[in-house]
């Protein structure tokens, strides 16, 4: 039998049903490749750069925990870095996101002799910083087409909590706006509050809450995430909209 050509990375913070769902969806992929776990390893960039120094096939594929493929996913981004000119360095595929409704980028699959020149440096978005310098050094990066879900090769953020989904929105507006997409994230603010009038949903309205402390609160540092900090902000949110246990409701 040949050697796999690709192994398939999953980074864990420790939510154990993301991670459940995530390895039941791997286990029944039509392709089947090695797994390797990257557990509990912080900041963001110190777990992917793991993967440069852990992979020992031609192409790896980055799976976060809150990753849910279809069982095609891992052949199908195979097959199309296998088929990709030598300079492309990674194909970048999209996902359905579960709280936001819509496609999002995504899943990748890398060339692994290219991106491990390229080491993930401790910054605001290590990945954006780091596609730019695999393309300012002639390298692609190539991203499937958005086509609606049918084209999504698996599902993202499916199960959060009012906590996780906070810091989700909390960070996603600090970061984004520091980086100058303020036209992108600026309408999801009155979004995710008209959902959450709506809805009444406790998740919901941590997901308003949490794009308002990011609204509010000092930019962010130039580093990436680091889920053992604790979040002050989110603990004085959980004093004035505490949640029932029982009920999940605030």
């Amino acid at each position: 039998m040949n050697a796999p050509e690709t192994t398939v990375f999953v980074t864990t913070i420790g939510d154990a049903a993301n991670f459940t769902d995530c390895i039941e969806h791997l286990r029944a992929q039509a392709s089947i490749r090695p797994v390797e776990i990257v557990d509990r390893v912080a900041p963001m960039s110190a777990a992917l750069q793991r993967m440069h120094d852990l992979c020992a096939t031609p192409f790896y594929i980055q799976v976060d925990e809150d990753m849910i493929l279809f069982p095609h996913a891992v052949g199908e981004l195979e097959r199309r870095i296998q088929a990709a000119p030598e300079n492309v360095a990674l194909v970048c595929a999209p996902l359905w996101d579960c709280d936001t409704e819509r496609e999002i980028y995504g899943v990748k699959i890398y060339r692994h002799a290219v991106v491990r020149r390229f080491p993930y440096r401790d910054c605001l978005s290590c990945e954006t910083e780091q596609f730019a310098r695999i393309t300012a050094a002639g390298f692609a990066v190539e991203l499937l087409p958005l086509t609606g879900r049918a084209g999504c090769l698996g599902e993202h953020g499916k199960h959060y909590t009012p906590e996780t989904i906070f810091r989700r929105w909390q960070r996603l507006f600090r970061k984004q706006e520091q980086l100058g997409h303020r036209d992108w994230i600026e309408p999801w603010a009155q979004g995710l509050l008209d959902r959450y009038i709506a809805s009444r949903d406790p998740l919901h309205l941590y997901a308003f809450l949490g794009a308002v402390a990011g609204i509010a609160g000092d930019p962010a540092l130039d580093r990436e995430l680091d889920f053992r900090e604790p979040n002050a902000v989110l603990t004085r949110i959980q004093h004035y909209f505490p949640l029932s246990r029982e009920a999940g409701k605030p």
